[in-house]
């Protein structure tokens, strides 16, 4: 009881801390909400995303943690040999469309739209692809009636539960994660010794003889925590850079303030002087207005870096919460795959000392 009691105060502490930020980023450094939830490449809203062969709109995440639809993904991998984010410049390698992870909280507001605008969902399991009627909670799976009634039937399903498809709410709705090797069959395994998901399949062929675990109990809780650990040296930073932002937003104000107050005072002693001083006065405008357009650059420079670095930043905290309060156990191993691979927290893109 009183580590749930302190792992619920943690998650309110972290609720607060990642709303002021948020707060702060849309209002101070003027980040639009919307950009979340269009693609980094075409620039179109996910909602509108062509449909992949799935017949679901698909999007994925790239290493940076910023988000595009499949299909321009699909593009960019048929065309370069590197993918490169538009937004922030980071390149990738990776040619496998499947290995990139999906951006699991937009396919949930993705798919409680296509929900509330009477659109079908396909099953998950027939060929047929016939409208969903019921959703597997234990599965993963979206079930067309006639798949629901065999699952209903099944031994080993018989007590799975079943809800209708349109009771489903937003942070509820999941997508069944199959193996990017055997694209018809669902990720089952944990491989400790590769840190990688794998399928039946992949143990037979390539992990048969490394330590692997099923995908749940403890494995899940302890990546899990271990994201939240993460989330929470992100959230000091971030509020290192804050602050920082924060000492130079007022500095930057400060000088600009002083440079007119040095203005009105030049006015005046102009007014002051004889004609005869006219030219000297010129000469004192021309080395000000020099030497304010370069301390003018020095500010505007550090700032436009460090609201890079808050956008970034505060993408990174808001995708990774919300898929660990929302998110199935795949996906969170999915999440703590992509953290590791990408090294957010040692990156000198989110280095507060260096500021």
């Amino acid at each position: 009881r009183g580590r749930c009691s302190s792992s619920s105060s943690d998650q309110a502490r972290t609720a607060d801390s990642t709303s002021e930020l948020g707060l702060y980023v849309r209002q101070e450094l003027g980040m639009d909400v919307q950009q979340a939830e269009i693609c980094v490449f075409c620039k179109s809203p996910f909602k509108r995303s062509q449909l992949a062969r799935s017949g679901r709109h698909e999007i994925k995440v790239l290493p940076c943690l910023h988000s595009a639809c499949g299909h321009c993904l699909e593009n960019s991998l048929r065309h370069n040999d590197i993918v490169k984010c538009p937004i922030c410049d980071a390149a990738t390698e990776q040619k496998s469309y499947h290995k990139y992870m999906c951006n699991f909280v937009v396919h949930q507001g993705i798919d409680r739209s296509m929900l509330d605008e009477q659109k079908a969902i396909a099953c998950d399991e027939c060929v047929d692809a016939c409208p969903a009627v019921k959703y597997c909670q234990q599965c993963v799976r979206n079930l067309c009636a006639e798949c629901s009634s065999h699952h209903r039937r099944s031994k080993s399903t018989l007590a799975h539960g079943l809800i209708s498809i349109g009771e489903q709410k937003e942070n509820s709705m999941h997508r069944a994660a199959f193996c990017p090797m055997h694209m018809d069959q669902p990720l089952e395994f944990y491989c400790e010794t590769c840190d990688a998901m794998c399928c039946r399949t992949c143990i037979l062929c390539e992990h048969e003889t490394h330590s692997y675990k099923l995908l749940a109990g403890g494995l899940i809780e302890r990546q899990r925590q271990e994201m939240r650990d993460h989330v929470g040296q992100l959230r000091d930073v971030a509020t290192s850079l804050q602050e920082r932002h924060q000492v130079l937003s007022r500095a930057l104000r400060d000088f600009e303030g002083g440079i007119e107050a040095s203005r009105r005072s030049i006015d005046q002693l102009q007014k002051q002087v004889q004609e005869a001083l006219r030219e000297r006065r010129d000469e004192l405008l021309r080395h000000l207005d020099s030497f304010m357009a370069f301390q003018q650059q020095v500010y505007a420079t550090q700032r436009a870096d460090l609201t890079t670095r808050m956008v970034c930043l505060w993408r990174a905290i808001d995708f990774i919460e919300k898929v660990l309060m929302r998110g199935t156990g795949v996906e969170v191993l999915f999440l703590t795959m992509a953290f590791a691979s990408r090294d957010i927290l040692n990156s000198g893109a989110l280095d507060a000392q260096a500021w």
